[in-house]
């Protein structure tokens, strides 16, 4: 299976032509070990950015010669991720809930000792299509006791890779286990369990 990243130089860039494919999760895993090693810089708010900023990258495969936009996605290649932003408990406790799965987890620039941030990337044994993408993350975010970000839910959404962040608490590692499968009936009923959620919402306000 071919594991995609569409590459951005900054969160400013939104050419979408910068896509590189790795022909197994391996070699992907590979990639973000090297980067974490990098010396890493987030621009700030209001900050243009700078040669010296740290890239982005997105599971995102765009149509040809289009823009970082929702409606311009074909698929999610083969991974997805979760941001974990507020973790109200130790790294080990937080990340019970995933153990049975296979992931890197990474520190996100403003991680500390105190507070840890972290981002969790998952390989998929298939591609998600694009019709697909914001249910089956949902779905993937309850799965997880809504741990995740929601910002993270959106289609075209880019990550900072991970690097050496100035002040940050840096750390990387691999948690061994299965991959994630996108349709299988776990995440299907998780998706059943959201779909009958919204129906018995909207039957309410009538």
């Amino acid at each position: 299976m071919t594991y995609s990243l569409t590459i951005f130089k900054s969160i400013f860039h939104n050419k979408t032509n910068n896509r590189l494919d790795l022909s197994d999760w391996a070699s992907f895993e590979r990639m973000l070990y090297k980067l974490s090693k990098r010396p890493g810089k987030k621009a700030k708010k209001g900050e243009r950015p700078t040669d010296d900023v740290s890239p982005l990258i997105s599971p995102a495969v765009y149509t040809p010669d289009s823009t970082r936009a929702n409606n311009n996605v074909i698929e999610w290649a083969g991974w997805a991720a979760l941001d974990v932003d507020n973790c109200e408990v130790s790294l080990e406790e937080a990340l019970k809930p995933y153990r049975q799965y296979y992931f890197v987890c990474y520190s996100t620039a403003s991680s500390t000792v105190e507070k840890p941030k972290f981002r969790l990337v998952f390989p998929l044994t298939s591609a998600v299509p694009n019709k697909d993408i914001r249910h089956f993350w949902y779905a993937l975010n309850k799965h997880f006791n809504s741990m995740g970000d929601e910002q993270t839910k959106d289609l075209s959404r880019m990550y900072y890779v991970p690097a050496q962040y100035p002040n940050a608490h840096n750390f990387i590692f691999t948690n061994t286990g299965k991959f994630i499968d996108p349709r299988s009936e776990e995440h299907t009923s998780e998706l059943q369990s959201l779909a009958y959620l919204v129906c018995r919402l909207l039957l309410e306000k009538k």
